[in-house]
C-alpha cells in the first residue's frame, strides 16, 4: 500500500546526523575541560589524572633556557612554591606578553595564570623533552637560588597544549559539520518529496486522497525495485517519493555506487538519472537487489521502450 511520507528518508538522516553530535559532544566537553583545568601545577608533587593544569607565574627568565628541536623552546619560570620550565613556540605572543610584564616588575604581585599541558619527563608521553631532567638541573645551576626549589621531572607545555586543544577543535568541527551537512540533506530530500507529491497531486488530482490509487491503476509496477509508471509519470518510492513527467524526459539511464570495505562490497546503491529537454538531471532512488539489479530493471526500460520511443535508455 502507498501512503504519503514526507518524512521518508530525512528521520535516517538526522539519526545518522545525531550519531555525529555525539562525539561532537564529547570533544566539545573535552575542549572546555583543558580549557579550564581544576588543577594547580605543584612542580614535581603534582598530583593529577588530567592533561592540563594552569600555573600562576610569578617570573619567567629573560631569554629562552633550552632550544628543543621541534621548533619550541623552554623558558625557566617562578610559580607559588618554587620553579619550573614551561614550553612554548618560538615567538609565542603569550610567553612574549609574560616576559614584557616580568621586565616592568609587573608579575610579582599580579601573576599571569598560563594554561597548559602537564608533562612527565618519566612518562611515555609522545614529543615530550628528551632528556630533560638532566638539560634543566643544567640551567637551574645557572641561576642563584634556584636549584634547590626546581622541579627537574615535569614541566608545563603550551604548545602541546595548543596542539591538542586545535586537534579537539578541529574533530568538533568535522562532526559538527558532517551533522549539519547530513540534516540539510534531510531537509533538501523532504522538500524535494513535497515537490514530487505535489507536482502528482496537481496533474492527478484522484491520488489527493488516494495515493495508492498510483499502484492499483499503475501502467507498470515493479514491486521490488519500488517503480510505478502512473499514465505518463515515472515514479520511484524507495527512500522517498520522486516523480517525473516521462513527455519531459529525453534520457533515462541506471547509475550504481559501490562501497567497498577492504576490497569487499559491502553496499550497492541504484539511482534512476532522467534528464529533461531542459539539461537537468533529476535523480530517482530505486531498491538494489544486488548483481540482478540491472536485469530486473530491464522490464522496465522495455515498458518506456514501447510506450516512451522518444525516451534514449541506458548509457
Amino acid at each position: 500500500m502507498l501512503k504519503e511520507q514526507r518524512n521518508k528518508g530525512m528521520v535516517a538522516l538526522v539519526i545518522v546526523a545525531a550519531l555525529f553530535l555525539i562525539p561532537a559532544v564529547t570533544f566539545g566537553y573535552m575542549l572546555y575541560s583543558e580549557a579550564n583545568p581544576k588543577t594547580a601545577y605543584a612542580g614535581d608533587s603534582t598530583k593529577t589524572s588530567d592533561e592540563t593544569v594552569y600555573v600562576d607565574v610569578y617570573n619567567i627568565s629573560e631569554q629562552p633556557v633550552i632550544d628543543v628541536d621541534d621548533n619550541t623552546e623552554v623558558w625557566l619560570i617562578q610559580y607559588k612554591d618554587g620553579y619550573s620550565a614551561l614550553q612554548a613556540k618560538k615567538n609565542d605572543s603569550q610567553v612574549a606578553d609574560i616576559v614584557q610584564k616580568a621586565q616592568k616588575g609587573e608579575l610579582a604581585d599580579k601573576p599571569v595564570r598560563v594554561i597548559g599541558q602537564y608533562i612527565s619527563s618519566n612518562s611515555k608521553t609522545k614529543d615530550r623533552i628528551s632528556n630533560y631532567s638532566s638539560l634543566i638541573r643544567s640551567v637551574g645551576a645557572e641561576f642563584d637560588g634556584v636549584s634547590n626549589y626546581l622541579a627537574t621531572d615535569t614541566y608545563v607545555s603550551i604548545s602541546r597544549y595548543q596542539a591538542s586543544s586545535f586537534e579537539h577543535t578541529w574533530m568538533l568541527l568535522f562532526m559538527v559539520g558532517i551533522s549539519i551537512l547530513f540534516i540539510i540533506l534531510g531537509i533538501i530530500g523532504r522538500r524535494k518529496n513535497i515537490q514530487a507529491y505535489d507536482e502528482i497531486y496537481a496533474v492527478y488530482p484522484e491520488a489527493k486522497d488516494n495515493l495508492n490509487i498510483l499502484l492499483e491503476n499503475a501502467s507498470y509496477h515493479d514491486e521490488v525495485l519500488k517503480i510505478i509508471i502512473y499514465k505518463h509519470h515515472l515514479i520511484s518510492y524507495y527512500n522517498g517519493f520522486k516523480a517525473v513527467d516521462l513527455n519531459d524526459v529525453v534520457h533515462l539511464y541506471h547509475h550504481i555506487i559501490t562501497m567497498r570495505r577492504s576490497f569487499v562490497v559491502s553496499n550497492r546503491n541504484s539511482t534512476l538519472i532522467a534528464i529533461r529537454s531542459n539539461n537537468k538531471k533529476y535523480q530517482m532512488p530505486i531498491k538494489n537487489i544486488g548483481k540482478t539489479t540491472d536485469t530486473k530493471l530491464q522490464s522496465t526500460f522495455d515498458y518506456l521502450y514501447n510506450h516512451f520511443p522518444h525516451i534514449r535508455l541506458g548509457f
